[in-house]
């Protein structure tokens, strides 16, 4: 096996950041990101359609192996340098079944994680809106009075 093609849906918050993540990642095998919305996907891999791919990530080897779900995530993970352990780890039959059912969830779950990824704050707005705090109030004694209950996690929380 030279390459792995990951087919992945362009259209998904979630999934371009997952394609994101795995280009950065140094690999032992390299990795072609293919968008489902390509039409390079239907010449590319004829009948792939069937399989279903924009429920649940698919990859496929330049030797033709396909995997889905929990078993594409592991060949993703199996393929990066600093991650191939833990594919090893979660390839064994007692761990598989975990890592199938984590993608699923994922994977059913997905567009509910696109809509908080994309109201998230940038890091530029974080460190904006940390400057605009005020400074914590402290006592003579060293003590410091927290900053304020309300973090910005749970204003995320809040705006959903």
């Amino acid at each position: 096996m030279n390459r792995l093609f990951i087919l992945y849906d362009s259209e998904c918050n979630f999934c371009r950041r997952c394609r994101a993540w795995l280009g950065r990642q140094p690999a032992f095998v390299p990795l072609t990101f293919i968008p489902l919305q390509s039409p390079e996907v239907a010449w590319r891999f004829p009948g792939i359609g069937r399989l279903h791919p924009k429920k649940e990530m698919v990859v496929v080897s330049d030797a033709g192996d396909v995997w889905q779900g929990g078993g594409a995530w592991v060949m993703c993970l199996w393929a990066l340098c600093e991650y191939r352990a833990w594919a090893q780890r979660l390839a064994h039959p007692a761990l598989l079944p975990l890592a199938r059912r984590a993608c699923e969830l994922v994977s059913e779950n997905r567009h509910k994680l696109s809509r908080w990824l994309t109201t998230a704050a940038t890091p530029e707005e974080l460190r904006a809106k940390l400057d605009a705090l005020p400074p914590a109030a402290c006592a003579s004694d060293g003590y410091c009075e927290p900053r304020p209950e309300r973090s910005f996690i749970g204003a995320a929380r809040e705006r959903r």
